[in-house]
């Protein structure tokens, strides 16, 4: 008679618990890994536009500091800058710090990015579009990264405090006057 070979009861029972403690370490990782990677899209896009401002401020620098609002082209886009040499909209709009709107910082978020995220600014339909943008009363421009919202949604004010609204409150805010980007995470 042949004797059998496998494992034994015990043994099975040992990897099993073996197995559990490797998955009961590993789940917590996992769980976390889409607010990670959110948040690393925001980091990646912030760092994009602060990049894209150094380089505004490069060619006012360039062109002599030049005084008032005035236009430098960045690439093929003509943007006004501030009095400090950072863009504040597309040329010809004459927007300094003090004046920004939703639709100047849009102008800006979309202009200085090569590729762009698609952007909606406060009071408009939501249409799948990656950041909401809104400015505060201190003319500092705000982008929140758009997450689970329904189609065809107004996009409500006070969108840095409303999750409701935009599904979260992941962004950045950039100021046109002293050109800092900073990531916000709610």
């Amino acid at each position: 008679m042949k004797k059998q070979t496998g494992f034994t009861l015990i043994e099975l029972v040992i990897v099993v618990i073996i197995l559990g403690l490797l998955g009961a370490a590993a789940v917590p990782r996992f769980m976390d890994a889409t607010d990670d990677a959110k948040d690393s899209a925001v980091e990646g896009v912030a760092g994009g536009i602060a990049s894209a401002v150094g380089m505004v401020r490069a060619e006012w620098e360039l062109a002599g500091r030049p005084a008032g609002n005035n236009n430098i082209t960045y690439g093929n886009v003509s943007l006004d800058v501030t009095d400090t040499g950072f863009p504040s909209s597309l040329g010809g709009n004459e927007a300094d710090m003090s004046a920004m709107t939703t639709t100047t910082c849009q102008q800006v978020f979309d202009n200085i990015l090569q590729s762009s995220p698609t952007s909606i600014v406060i009071g408009g339909t939501y249409n799948g579009e990656r950041y909401v943008v809104d400015v505060t009363g201190a003319g500092v421009c705000q982008f929140v990264l758009a997450q689970n919202i329904a189609a065809g949604t107004t996009i409500a004010t006070n969108i840095i405090n409303d999750g409701a609204t935009t599904g979260g409150t992941q962004g950045f805010t950039y100021n046109a006057d002293t050109g800092q980007v900073s990531v916000f995470k709610n």
